[in-house]
């Protein structure tokens, strides 16, 4: 399995530092890696994600294969909905 990163050269850099090849900074390749069958992570910074279409972003959320990591600085709904999906119980609940 391997791993992709898509969000703005900030971003990706450390990412690209760490030895993760594919990286993009074009969003529209989004429906791609999604279909892609040898990703396992997709990994994205919020702002990316936020100029994605509404349908993509609902099938970002949704997948399983490759699970769709959405890295932002302050909390998120989305990552918490997809543990909760995931492993069956709320590790955020307060």
């Amino acid at each position: 399995m391997n791993i992709a990163v898509l969000g703005a050269p900030a971003f990706t850099l450390g990412f690209r530092l760490a030895g993760i090849r594919s990286v993009s900074e074009n969003v529209k390749e989004m429906e791609t890696l999604l279909h892609s069958e040898d990703l396992g992570i997709i990994i994205t910074d919020k702002s990316s994600f936020e100029k994605l279409s509404e349908n993509t972003k609902e099938d970002a959320l949704k997948s399983i294969k490759p699970v769709v990591v959405v890295i932002s600085d302050e909390p998120q709904e989305e990552l918490r909905k997809m543990i909760i999906r995931s492993i069956g119980v709320d590790l955020l609940k307060e």
